[in-house]
């Protein structure tokens, strides 16, 4: 037990750590193609982005999540699997290839920008079908070598990128660079799994796919939903509100956004265990999913706190004084913070234990409450009625995913274990509110001491067990010293 729950912990430092360097480095490239394509092209260039991102969620439809989690149930197997999988896989990328052409057609697109929507949809089929050979390496807990694969991703992305700005490729140039990108991280996933653990010809299999299809499809639709949710604000702040509001909502939730990836990459290799779990028992799957929570609210409150108390400070620092106003919006979603980390796991507890239908109902009721909030206090309030809206439809989904495990056998202590953590951000809140309308010095300092008393009042509260703290400690040093599988 205790080398798992250590695995677990290096696991995830290790990620969060990878997935730092690949955002960054993402980050620049982005910041490269604006450049080089100047305000209107890159108008362009997110819109195509934007269409594509939504046609990947098509590519996948839940797909890889429950591979992890038959393969982590069934090494020995796991041919088998990958083989369902990347047969399901190219036709689902191909359906979604087809939605991207079908909608460069019916949209009225100067030639090149109709080439360039083909090559993001291209992009988009050479993605999902590398990630299947991920998702071998994530149900096998070999993250080292995922997590570098993401960032080599991004190495080659950035590299090709400043090829592409030494061209007039234009629009072109910069989705055929993507598109490579994508192809050699394919290459790379393929090699690795290959070279570790052989190979694995596609299934022909028509009813092996077609359950597998029909056991992804809830997860699938939740994430369907989930960003849906994440947009509803904005179309209905565009639908019912001004542009400025709307521009001033999209502000503040930059910072919501952001933390999405990041929680992500930090529970995932909570996935496979906890299915190997729930093949023992429930109960055992349980028990770790509380422990997790523990890590993940001491996290997640710190972020929470800064984002309450400088919330003003922070929009003017990242966006300029014309977002000022946004401070207020941040504030009031500052909450949902804590409670995103939790929710980030909700998907892999109920698709270990096989309920993926009762997570989807989650996500639908979250954002059904998301929904008639926004017509409610959209009208009324404008933007903050919007952010109002964000953090209550996060508290449902937190609150109907518990309620949910209890159903299944859980018990309600996972809400219990927020006050500690609570109490000791309640503390460091006392800290930087007392500094944040001084000067910068003062308020790096006030965070700095409040992250201290943050700390003190975790141990004071005995938050962690004395084992639990030796198993950081330990994850932490087997990161420092051991970067290999």
């Amino acid at each position: 037990m205790n080398d798992t729950r250590k695995r677990l912990l290096s696991n995830s430092l290790f990620r969060v750590g990878g997935y730092a360097i690949g955002a960054a480095l993402f980050f620049a490239a982005i910041v490269l193609i604006a450049r080089y394509l100047g305000t209107e092209r890159f108008g362009q260039f997110s819109f195509i982005l934007a269409v594509a991102s939504v046609f990947q969620l098509v590519a996948d439809m839940g797909v890889r999540n429950i591979v992890i989690r038959d393969i982590a149930l069934d090494k020995a197997h796991f041919r088998q699997y990958l083989g369902t999988a990347r047969t399901l896989l190219w036709l689902l990328s191909l359906l979604s290839l087809g939605g991207v052409v079908g909608l460069a057609h019916l949209l009225d697109l100067t030639a090149d920008l109709r080439f360039s929507m083909y090559l993001a949809g291209l992009a988009v089929v050479i993605t999902f079908y590398g990630l299947a050979y991920s998702a071998v390496l994530r149900a096998f807990e070999e993250m080292d070598w995922d997590i570098v694969g993401f960032v080599l991703h991004k190495v080659l992305f950035i590299a090709f990128i400043w090829l592409v700005r030494r061209t007039s490729l234009d629009l072109q140039g910069v989705f055929a660079a993507m598109l490579l990108a994508n192809a050699l991280q394919w290459v790379y996933y393929w090699a690795v799994v290959s070279l570790r653990h052989g190979r694995a010809k596609p299934s022909l299999k028509v009813a092996a796919a077609w359950a597998l299809l029909r056991e992804a499809l809830p997860l699938g639709v939740a994430e369907i939903l989930r960003r849906l949710t994440r947009h509803t604000d904005k179309l209905l702040l565009a639908a019912l509100s001004t542009p400025v509001a709307l521009g001033l909502f999209s502000a503040a939730y930059k910072f919501l956004e952001a933390m999405s990836p990041f929680t992500t990459n930090l529970t995932l290799p909570l996935f496979p265990v906890f299915s190997r779990y729930a093949r023992i028992s429930p109960g055992k799957l349980f028990g770790a999913y509380e422990q997790s929570l523990k890590f993940l609210y001491a996290l997640g409150m710190p972020l929470a706190v800064l984002m309450f108390v400088l919330s003003e400070r922070i929009v003017v620092l990242f966006f300029g004084a014309a977002y000022r106003d946004a401070g207020a919006a941040l504030t009031l979603i500052a909450p949902a913070v804590v409670l995103l980390l939790p929710t980030s796991v909700y998907g892999y507890v109920f698709t270990a234990l096989g309920r993926q239908r009762l997570y989807m109902g989650c996500v639908a009721v979250s954002l059904l409450v998301n929904l008639v909030l926004d017509l409610l206090l959209i009208p009324i309030y404008s933007f903050q009625g919007a952010a109002v809206a964000t953090l209550a439809a996060e508290a449902v989904l937190f609150v109907a995913g518990l309620l949910a495990l209890t159903r299944l056998g859980s018990e309600l202590s996972g809400l219990w274990l927020l006050w500690r953590p609570l109490l000791a951000g309640l503390g460091m809140g006392v800290c930087c509110w007392l500094t944040r309308d001084l000067g910068l010095a003062a308020v790096a300092s006030g965070i700095a001491g409040g992250l201290a008393v943050y700390a003190g009042l975790l141990l004071v509260f005995q938050t962690f067990t004395p084992q639990e703290r030796s198993l950081l400690l330990d994850a932490m040093r087997l990161r420092l010293g051991h970067v290999g599988p």
